[in-house]
């Protein structure tokens, strides 16, 4: 298709005037072109790409319409097609468009790269990551193709291989913000948090002012990381930081929430969480951990008013049902905790402990066939989690009805990671409850030497002495637990019984 030179001048110049920054005069420039020549294919690409880019998209889609009716095999026609449908966010439209285009002769990472974003931001996580590929297969050292790739990975659940992408984009751009952001992101969801902590500083150092929404971004995982490092205060100012920068950001308004929860501050954690709510009020994980924070203040009642909603938002909500069964429980509800958890149970069948509570539950309603078989269930699917075991082991010690049971579950606590100091004590009073006085000194030392500054151990290790009639040893015990908990009454009472005064 030939063009009128006129009209090509125009195409031209205002190609000229876009590279310096005169976008108005460039659109002016275009459609004298298209005056001159309404066929004229570059000028009415370039016109609707222009006005796309220029947030005007209900000027510029006849005009990409009209190129793709004019010459329907040119993929670089399918290709503005594609942009105005994206910059106007139908995302689908845009991928019909960009894979036409491919299909039609169009390629390069460029392509590629655009058809992965509009795969993207419409949900499709795994065509969007195809794509991504496709453009590293043209230009393996592409930083974009490789960072978002990264991100598609992560969204199909493909973590370690996310990973490699984010790196390989740091290190193809060390000093780009988003690629500092994802490596960092990555790091910190790993539980690599000091890591993460340099690269996301790094972050937020390098996105420019003006950026608000990545340094948000940046800000707000910092504080994750933080978070995750115990830095609580440092944490809450990187958060409000975020939030500074983007009143409405769920994550650090909801990750604020959570660090108040960590730092027992219950009310400023329930104030987050009720902000969340207001912004969203089917945000079934906001009510959730608001429904949590009033459990630490005792607010039972609230917290079973906040569970309630948490599950008319989200019906099919496990974390909510365990939830709702643990207030019920500590209300002396027992009957209502059972029916709870055992909505959790069914919703979540391999959680070892929701089992453990629907035992616990079972137990308190005197349904103890019920509560030994729950915590067979639990100890089966959790055999390699040493608190999990711990815990089962105290309970069924405590009930008093299979001393071998107890000591069974201990001693899977103690297998599963035998430097947890909770697990030996727990092997200690299984061993100790069923008379076996001897074989318990070794696991009530070894307790005691794991975590020396815990009352509890020392207290345990008392007992356990004594039984073996060695009651010097059990004083000092005694004494260590008393040093370290001076109202630990139990201690207190154990020296008076062997004559000391306290």
């Amino acid at each position: 298709m030939t063009s009128t030179p006129e009209a090509e001048a125009h195409n031209r110049r205002a190609q000229r005037l876009w590279e310096e920054g005169q976008f108005e005069e460039a659109v002016g420039a275009w459609r004298e072109a298209n005056a001159l020549e309404p066929d004229h294919l570059d000028a009415l690409m370039n016109l609707a790409w222009a006005l796309s880019r220029l947030g005007r998209v209900a000027e510029a889609l006849p005009l990409a319409e009209r190129a793709v009716r004019l010459a329907p095999g040119d993929w670089h026609a399918r290709h503005s097609l594609g942009h105005v449908h994206y910059e106007a966010g139908r995302y689908a439209e845009a991928a019909g468009e960009y894979s036409a285009a491919i299909e039609a002769g169009g390629e390069g990472a460029l392509l590629q790269c655009d058809l992965g974003d509009a795969r993207y931001s419409e949900g499709d996580f795994a065509g969007a990551a195809q794509a991504y590929a496709a453009a590293l297969a043209h230009q393996p050292d592409d930083a974009y193709a490789h960072l978002w790739l990264g991100w598609s990975l992560q969204q199909t659940g493909d973590q370690a291989e996310a990973a490699a992408h984010f790196e390989r984009a740091l290190a193809l751009a060390p000093d780009w913000p988003e690629a500092l952001y994802a490596a960092g992101q990555s790091w910190s969801t790993r539980g690599e948090f000091e890591r993460a902590r340099r690269l996301l500083e790094r972050a937020l150092q390098s996105y420019p002012e003006e950026d608000e929404e990545g340094r948000a971004a940046a800000a707000c995982e910092l504080g994750n990381a933080l978070r995750g490092l115990g830095e609580f205060e440092r944490a809450v100012a990187l958060y409000h930081e975020a939030l500074a920068l983007d009143p409405t950001h769920p994550t650090a308004r909801f990750n604020l929430g959570l660090t108040y929860t960590d730092a027992e501050d219950y009310e400023n954690a329930i104030a987050q969480f009720d902000i969340a709510v207001q912004l969203d009020p089917s945000d079934a994980d906001a009510l959730l951990e608001k429904a949590g924070a009033c459990m630490g203040l005792g607010r039972h009642d609230d917290a079973v008013a906040g569970y309630l909603a948490a599950l008319e938002a989200r019906p099919d909500f496990a974390e909510a049902h365990g939830g709702l069964g643990l207030a019920y429980y500590l209300m002396g509800l027992h009957d209502l905790s059972v029916e709870q958890y055992q909505h959790a149970v069914r919703l979540a069948p391999d959680d070892p402990w929701s089992h453990y509570n629907l035992a616990l539950a079972s137990d308190a309603s005197g349904r103890h066939a019920d509560a030994d078989a729950s915590f067979e269930h639990a100890l089966a699917l959790g055999s390699s989690d040493a608190e999990l075991c711990a815990s089962v082991a105290r309970a069924v010690t405590a009930h008093g009805r299979d001393a071998e049971a107890a000591v069974g579950a201990a001693r899977l606590a103690v297998a599963a990671d035998p430097e947890n100091a909770n697990a030996q004590d727990a092997l200690a009073m299984a061993l100790y409850s069923s008379g076996r006085y001897e074989e318990a000194l070794r696991p009530a030392r070894e307790a005691a030497r794991l975590a020396p500054e815990a009352p509890e151990c020392a207290y345990d290790l008392g007992l356990v002495e004594e039984a073996n009639g060695d009651t010097d040893r059990a004083r000092q015990s005694y004494r260590r637990a008393l040093e370290l908990a001076p109202d630990f009454e139990e201690a207190r009472e154990a020296l008076r019984r062997l004559g000391d005064d306290v």
